[in-house]
C-alpha cells in the first residue's frame, strides 16, 4: 500500500508532458472556454455537413444542366450538318459550315465530323486541322458502330477539360457518321467556384450566427449559473458563509423543480445557511478556531493523548504533519489571515477523511494520523509538498511551506507533554 502511494507521489513530482497538457486543458481553462470550443466544434460539423451535402448536390444539378446543354448543342449541330445536301466527305463545304457554327456557339472550343467509309471511321474535317484524314482506333470503331444517341464525356488535355458530346448522324436507318462538339468547361468552372465562394462566405456567416445563439442558451444556462457557483464557493473556502447564489427569476411557488442547476444552486445556498450554523455552535464548545475553521491545540492534546495510549497498549501506530507557513510577519493582517485560510483549506482538501487539522500556534498547524507509520507519514508529508504550489501560486505575495512529519509505531510513544512541547517547538528541530 505505502509501495503504491509512493510511486503515485512520485508521478506527481514528476509529471510528463502528457500530464502536463491533460492538467491545463482539464483545470487551466475555463469552463467557459470549454463550451466556446465544443459549441465551434458542433457548428462546424453540422454546418460544415450541410454545406458539403448543398454544394455536392448544387454541383451534381449544375454539371447535369451543361452536359444537357452540351448534347443540345450537338444535337443542333449535328441537324444543320444532316440538313445539307453536300455528302459528308466533301470537307471543303463541311469546313464553312464548322466556322459558321463556331461562330455562332461561344461555348464550343471544337468540331470534328467523322465519317464512314469502306475503311472506317476517318475524319472528314475538323477544327484541328492535323487530325483530318486520320483513322478511328479499333476502340472508337467499336463505340461509333453502337452510338444511337448523344453520348457524353469528360475529356482533359493537359491542365485544360471540356465537354466531348458525340451526336450519331443517320441517313435513314443506317449510320453514317458522327459529329464530336467540345465544349468549355471554364463557365461551369467558374459558376462552380463562384458558387463555392458564395457558399463558403454563408457558411461562415450561418457558423456564426448558430454558434453565437447556442452559446448564447448556453451561457443563459449554464456557464453564468456555475460561475456564480465557483465564486460563492470560493467564499465559502475563505470561511464566508454570508454569500448565496441568485437566480434569473423567482420560481413561482408549487413549481416542479427539475433543473439540475437550479437545483444546485438551491442546495447549496442551504448548505452554506447549514454549515454557518453548526459551525456557530462549533465554536461555543471552543473546539475550533476562528479564522481558519481547524481544532484547537488543545483538542489535539486531547485526542493525541487517547491516540498515543492506543499506540502504548494495543502497538498501533499514530504519527503527526506538521505544517509551518514561513514569510508572514511582514505582511498585513488581511494578508497574514488569507494565507492561512488558504493552506487550511489546502490541507483540508488534500488529507484523507480521517486526518483531522489542527491550528496549533500563529502560522503553525498540524494533522494526526491514526494508524500510519512513520513511514506512511513521510509519504503523505512528500504528497503535500509536491501539491503546495496550489496554495503558492494563488497568493499575491511570496510565502513558503514547509512540512515535517512526527512518528510513533509499536515501541511505544512518549508522553503527550513531550509531544506537545515537540509541536510547539522550534520546526528546523523537528525537520532534522
Amino acid at each position: 500500500m505505502d509501495a503504491r502511494l509512493e510511486e503515485a507521489t512520485r508521478g506527481d513530482r514528476n509529471p510528463s508532458g502528457l500530464m502536463r497538457i491533460r492538467s491545463w486543458v482539464r483545470y487551466g481553462t475555463s469552463l467557459r472556454l470549454k463550451l466556446v470550443l465544443l459549441v465551434l466544434t458542433i457548428v462546424i460539423l453540422v454546418v460544415g455537413a450541410l454545406y458539403s451535402f448543398a454544394f455536392l448536390s448544387l454541383r451534381t444539378s449544375i454539371t447535369a444542366i451543361y452536359e444537357q446543354r452540351a448534347r443540345s448543342v450537338a444535337s443542333v449541330i449535328s441537324k444543320s450538318i444532316q440538313e445539307k445536301e453536300y455528302i459528308l466527305y466533301y470537307s471543303d463545304e463541311l469546313n464553312e459550315d464548322i466556322d459558321r457554327l463556331l461562330d455562332r456557339y461561344e461555348a464550343v472550343v471544337g468540331i470534328t465530323t467523322i465519317g464512314l467509309s469502306a475503311r472506317g471511321f476517318l475524319v472528314v474535317a475538323s477544327t484541328d486541322p492535323t487530325v483530318v484524314g486520320a483513322l478511328s482506333t479499333d476502340e472508337e470503331q467499336e463505340f461509333f458502330l453502337g452510338l444511337r444517341q448523344v453520348e457524353i464525356e469528360t475529356v482533359r488535355t493537359g491542365s485544360t477539360s471540356f465537354l466531348r458530346a458525340y451526336h450519331p448522324i443517320f441517313s435513314g436507318p443506317d449510320l453514317i457518321g458522327v459529329v464530336a462538339v467540345d465544349m468549355s468547361l471554364a463557365e461551369q468552372a467558374a459558376f462552380i467556384s463562384r458558387l463555392s465562394w458564395q457558399f463558403g462566405l454563408g457558411t461562415i456567416v450561418g457558423s456564426i450566427l448558430l454558434g453565437g445563439l447556442l452559446y448564447l442558451v448556453l451561457s443563459l444556462l449554464v456557464t453564468r449559473p456555475v460561475g456564480r457557483l465557483a465564486e460563492a464557493m470560493g467564499a465559502v473556502a475563505q470561511r464566508r458563509y454570508d454569500v448565496e447564489v441568485a437566480v434569473p427569476f423567482r420560481r413561482i411557488p408549487g413549481t416542479n423543480q427539475r433543473d439540475e442547476v437550479s437545483q444546485l444552486v438551491d442546495g447549496f445556498n442551504l448548505m452554506t445557511k447549514v454549515i454557518h450554523s453548526h459551525e456557530q455552535e462549533l465554536k461555543k464548545l471552543v473546539v475550533l478556531d476562528e479564522l481558519t475553521g481547524a481544532y484547537t491545540l488543545d483538542h489535539l492534546s486531547a485526542e493525541l493523548d487517547r491516540e498515543l495510549n492506543k499506540t502504548r497498549r494495543y502497538k498501533h501506530p499514530t504519527s503527526l504533519l506538521l505544517i509551518d507557513v514561513l514569510g508572514l510577519d511582514e505582511r498585513r493582517d488581511a494578508e497574514r489571515d488569507q494565507a492561512l485560510i488558504r493552506t487550511a483549506s489546502f490541507l483540508v482538501g488534500n488529507l484523507r477523511n480521517v486526518d483531522v487539522l489542527y491550528r496549533v500556534g500563529d502560522c503553525r498547524f498540524a494533522s494526526m494520523l491514526p494508524e500510519t507509520p512513520p513511514t506512511g507519514a513521510a509519504v503523505a508529508a512528500d504528497r503535500l509538498r509536491s501539491l503546495v504550489p496550489d496554495v503558492t501560486s494563488q497568493l499575491g505575495f511570496p510565502v513558503e511551506i514547509s512540512i515535517a512529519h512526527l512518528g510513533w509505531s509499536e515501541e511505544g510513544a512518549p508522553a503527550i507533554d513531550v509531544v506537545i512541547a515537540q509541536v510547539r517547538g522550534p520546526f528546523d528541530a523537528l525537520r532534522g
